[in-house]
Parts: C-alpha cells; structure tokens; sequence
C-alpha cells in the first residue's frame, strides 16, 4: 500500500507529549526542528499540525488506512491507571477552531505496569464519498498485550465532501486516567496509505 500523506515521524524520530493532566494529550507535528523551524502542535483550540486527508476526490469512494504506532510510559506508581490512545478527525473549516470526534481508540486501558514503557498500535480503515457525505470503517488495534477485536468506528462522520481541498483532518491524543509529570508517550507511526 503507497503512503499518501505521512506525518514525517519514525522509529528514531518520535513526536513526543507527557506531562501531568487528565486530557487529551495531542502529539505535535515535527516540521524540522534540526533546521530552525519549530514543532506544530494541535490542541483543542488549533488544529495546526494536524495531518489532512487527500482532497479533490483522490479518495472519494475509496478504501484507505491510517496507520499509528508508538509507545508509552506510565508514570504513575498506581499499576491500576488507566491510558487511552484515539484517532480523532477535525471537520472543521481549515484556520478555524477544531472540531474533534474520535474516530479510533485502544478505549481506555490499564497500564501493564507504572514506569514501564508499552507498545500502542491502531489500523483504521475508512470510506467516505461525497455523494452520501458519510465516513466509516473500522478499526483494530494493540495496546500492550491486549490485542484488540476489530469493530466499527468509534464515530462515524457525517457531512464530509472529499472533492473539497481538505476534507478533513487527523490527530493522535493520548489521555492518561491519573495525572502524573512522569507521564509519556512517543508517537513513531502515523500515516494515511491508499488500499
């Protein structure tokens, strides 16, 4: 499957959030930080930095995956928190404020063990045409040891034209359940490929 759109991170390159925080940590977009141009990052006012799908009907109609894989670290001594990974999409205007619905989630999940690192993985599959103005597909994934069943999107989208010149956006957040500064996550995957 050719990658048509790649939010430029990879196994040694991660884009990274963590903190303290019981909301939506959204992972930014590194635009070349090793040559002066600074790191993008959606938020739930800006959606800059998001990764849009292909316009002008390129696929309207047409199956295609977005691929996301990383890693995180809870930092919290409690074994019992709970880490939530999610797709979500951005249907608003581009330049205006966002307007996020979770497309894709590891649903929220206990953390194998605190201040251990484990593996996140989501494969979303999607068709949305102009005609009908709907996106779905499903979705599956990896979160530590859990193997997630595949089922439908979390949220279907509704009034999408893909002829237009950005019919929407994409972003990764990862929500810790306990607030903790030793919290992390490292994003090294997230891309749309053509099926």
């Amino acid at each position: 499957m050719p990658v048509i759109n790649d939010f430029q991170v990879n196994g040694l390159n991660p884009s990274t959030v963590g903190g303290s925080g019981a909301t939506p940590k959204y992972f930014p977009r590194l635009l070349g930080s090793s040559i002066g141009v600074e790191s993008v990052a959606p938020s739930a006012t800006s959606a800059n930095g998001q990764l849009v799908v292909n316009g002008f009907s390129e696929l309207n109609a047409q199956w295609f995956k977005v691929s996301i894989g990383g890693d995180v670290l809870s930092g919290v001594s409690d074994s019992s928190v709970t880490v939530e990974v999610a797709l979500y999409a951005n249907t608003a205007a581009l330049g205006a404020a966002p307007s996020y619905t979770k497309l894709a989630t590891t649903g929220a999940l206990t953390a194998p063990l605190a201040n251990t690192n484990f593996a996140f993985g989501l494969d979303v599959d999607l068709l949305g045409d102009t005609a009908s103005g709907v996106v779905r597909g499903f979705q599956r994934g990896i979160f530590g040891a859990n193997n997630l069943a595949s089922a439908s999107l979390t949220n279907n989208l509704s009034g999408i034209n893909m002829g237009s010149q950005a019919p929407f956006g994409l972003v990764v957040g990862v929500t810790f359940g306990s607030s903790d500064a030793a919290n992390a996550a490292s994003l090294r995957q997230f891309q749309i490929s053509a099926q």
